[in-house]
């Protein structure tokens, strides 16, 4: 033995190889475990991914079905398909680990995962494998300001602005960012950066109630998009902007006739036109037979003289104008009821008071300029109104100069075609004007002006538009006074510019008014934009000393619940702003700008009105300057924010 243990000590070859073969197993073994170590990672990584993408969708489908038998359903067919390994779900359903009070759904997913080459060196053939996952249930919110580009600014606060959305959610494709000083207040907020809201002194808080803000970081697909309203809204600015101008009657015959001091020669023109005329001093009176057709050339008025003209006549009758009705300070003018078709316009200038009873006015455009304006179809300076109800086709506009006083219509089946005048304003009102178009809801009334709506320049003035189905403008409206929208949709192929130039609330009949509207829609195309001052480059905008516009979105109907609709077609990317004072702006409905931004700026504000449903959609939403967005009620056109979020 004592020999046998020599021979092998002087052998050095044959103590390598045992050591080698005592070696080998205890190589492979590691070998084995870091090769096996390495999948069970690979593994454990696969269920982790498959526990947070089921637990979410589970969340999603718990939270619009109440039913935890469908979650678990839907955990298991997304781990079947997305967790590879023979990996399974159990879900259940707990309190939120976040401790806010919601409930969440659990899933934990396993998988047992076979050895192989680590059995050289264990017993054991297999390791569990496992992750959790946690969904926080969170209440539905609806979006009422949301952000749509996944580019650019998003939802962006500076210069102590605030945003206060108490019954719904904030919502931004891009990013949120709250700098210190700045606020907002919602229940809700879901992002789609990479980055979560930027909020670095907390400015995201909860509304009184509600525990925390709950987080999702998703995209928002915009809740109006194919919207039945909106594209039947937006359609028709194509239709707008192929109308045109009604056309200067075509009249013959008949003449001029001076209502002045010469009684005997006013006398034989009236009877050669058909008519009568006599005069005791300072009043003239017109007389035709009812139900006839009577041509005259032009009629004017001079100063210190009244008219009478055939003021007992019948609806029926026909009273035809080659020339102009000039009344230029006169004392008054009072026409019968009837159809007018007047070649030259009517010039109610000098302080006289005219009116028109009820009838049809086809007028065309005035031999000379208006006040040294343009050439307009209707030039008043003074105080002119027509009954109602009636019919206007007025192909070169109206003017109603500064404090100047004009009714058009009364009742509510009046209807309104007016051109444009020679400075391309189908309407222009100066500064302390008051006008008033009549309601125009008959069954075939239409409201057209193919011309710009032009009070621009119009401050302290006062201007009513009625009621109608559609009003609708080929042109820009521009205003920097009071002014009253009736009920129905205005569809405006240009821009829509409030106090651009300046202007601002007016007491109108004992009201402060900027602009108000109820059960009104605004559709606006931006063909073109403000090329200066503080609208510069907006397809809608408020400015200047507004701080009372009101503006409640239809109720029913197709554009329910819409109140401005900006531009929808990809090309044209003019936004909104309220700038400069702008404040107290309280709408109801949508402001729906997905194409442009929406900018506050200045002090403005936008949803003061107590109990209002304000949406705001738009490309990217920033304010600045101390403004203010506020919507006391949940979004009329809901976007439902993700019920769900992973907090663990």
């Amino acid at each position: 033995m004592r020999e046998l243990f020599s021979t092998f000590a002087k052998d050095a070859g044959g103590t390598i190889s045992i050591i080698a073969a005592v070696a080998l197993p205890l190589v492979v073994g590691l070998a084995a475990l870091a090769t096996e170590y390495s999948q069970v990672l690979l593994v454990q990584s696969q269920a982790q991914r498959a526990a947070d993408q089921s637990a979410y969708a589970a969340a999603l489908d718990y939270a619009s079905t109440g039913s935890l038998a469908t979650a678990a359903s839907t955990a298991s067919a997304v781990v079947a398909q997305n967790g590879g390994g023979g990996l399974t779900a159990a879900t259940t359903l707990v309190a939120s680990p976040s401790g806010d009070g919601n409930q969440a759904i659990k899933v934990v997913t396993s998988a047992t995962l076979s050895l192989a080459l680590a059995q050289v060196i264990q017993r054991s053939p297999s390791v569990p494998v496992s992750a959790t996952a946690y969904a926080e249930v969170v209440s539905s919110q609806s979006g009422c300001l949301i952000a749509l580009n996944s580019s650019g600014g998003g939802v962006t606060l500076s210069g102590g602005a605030r945003i206060t959305a108490a019954a719904c959610g904030v919502a931004s494709n891009n990013t949120v960012s709250v700098p210190c000083g700045t606020a907002i207040t919602t229940p809700s907020v879901t992002y789609g950066s990479s980055t979560v809201p930027s909020q670095p002194c907390s400015g995201i808080t909860p509304p009184s109630g509600v525990g925390s803000v709950s987080y999702a970081r998703a995209q928002t697909a915009d809740p109006l998009a194919g919207a039945s309203g909106v594209t039947s809204a937006t359609a028709r600015l194509a239709t707008v902007r192929a109308q045109t101008a009604p056309s200067t009657p075509s009249v013959s015959g008949g003449g001029d006739i001076s209502f002045g001091y010469n009684s005997a020669s006013t006398q034989s023109q009236a009877t050669a036109d058909g008519c009568t005329a006599s005069y005791a001093a300072p009043v003239w009176t017109l007389s035709c037979a009812s139900g006839g057709t009577y041509n005259f050339g032009s009629i004017t008025l001079a100063g210190g003289q009244t008219l009478n003209f055939n003021t007992a006549g019948a609806a029926t009758t026909t009273y035809n104008f080659s020339g102009s009705i000039t009344t230029s300070s006169a004392t008054a003018a009072n026409f019968g009821p009837g159809t007018y078709n007047i070649a030259r316009g009517i010039l109610n200038t000098g302080g006289v008071t005219t009116t028109f009873a009820a009838g049809t006015f086809n007028i065309g455009p005035a031999a000379s300029a208006c006040s040294g304006g343009g050439i307009y179809s209707l030039c008043n300076t003074a105080t002119l109104r027509f009954g109602g109800p009636s019919i206007f086709k007025l192909a070169a506009g109206v003017y109603n100069g500064g404090g100047a006083s004009l009714v058009l219509g009364s009742g509510t089946s009046n209807s309104f075609q007016i051109g444009a005048s020679s400075d391309g304003n189908a309407y222009y009102g100066g500064g302390g004007a008051l006008t008033t178009f009549a309601d125009a809801t008959w069954a075939t009334s239409v409201f057209q002006m193919t011309g710009n709506l032009n009070m621009g320049s119009g401050g302290g003035s006062c201007l009513t538009l009625g009621a109608a189905a559609q009003h609708d403008i080929r042109g820009n409206v521009t205003t920097a006074g009071g002014t009253t929208l009736g009920a129905g949709v205005y569809t405006v192929t240009g821009y829509v510019a409030l106090g651009a130039s300046g202007g601002g609330d007016v007491t109108c009949s004992g009201t402060t008014v900027g602009v108000n509207g109820s059960g009104v829609t605004l559709v606006i195309g931006a063909a073109g934009t403000p090329a200066s001052g503080t609208c510069l480059g907006q397809a809608f905008c408020i400015a200047s000393g507004y701080a009372n516009v009101t503006l409640t979105a239809p109720a029913s109907g197709t554009t329910s619940g819409l109140a401005v609709i900006g531009p929808t077609t990809g090309s044209v990317t003019a936004g909104a702003a309220l700038a400069e004072g702008a404040s107290n702006t309280s709408v109801s409905g949508a402001l729906y700008f997905p194409n442009g931004a929406l900018t506050l700026s200045g002090g403005a504000s936008i949803g003061s009105g107590a109990g209002q449903c304000l949406e705001l959609i738009a490309a990217q939403i920033t304010e600045s300057g101390g403004t203010a967005a506020t919507s006391t009620c949940a979004a009329l056109n809901a976007a439902t924010l993700s019920p769900a979020r992973l907090v663990k």
